[in-house]
């Protein structure tokens, strides 16, 4: 079976899901994970492990400073629009007081093959 593209359906979900990135320190990862997994709203996630490199690196302890990166992580969540106040107000608390970067990206499609 191929993969039909249906522009309407296509237009009807970019406009009703987001694409949420937050840049974590590995720290924060078990504590994101776990209130991720609590909401009702999220189906799944993807974490990825990266480098993070920054002209500003004065925060970085001694190793991180040596080798000129810092591990982190990148958390990908599909939401809809209606659950992005849920999300913000879930992470808030965990991600405030960290100063963590995040950003929203639109979804032009999405689906299943």
């Amino acid at each position: 079976m191929k993969y039909q593209f249906d522009d309407q359906k296509s237009a009807n979900l970019a406009q009703k899901e987001q694409l949420f990135i937050l840049i974590s320190p590995k720290e924060l990862k078990d504590d994101l994970v776990d209130a991720l997994i609590a909401m009702e709203q999220i189906t799944g996630f993807n974490l990825k492990k990266m480098s993070g490199y920054s002209k500003e690196h004065s925060h970085f302890n001694i190793t991180e400073q040596v080798e000129g990166y810092r591990e982190l992580f990148q958390f990908e969540v599909l939401v809809k629009m209606e659950d992005k106040t849920a999300l913000m107000q879930k992470l808030s608390p965990i991600c405030q007081s960290a100063n963590l970067r995040f950003w929203f990206l639109p979804i032009s499609d999405s689906g299943h093959f």
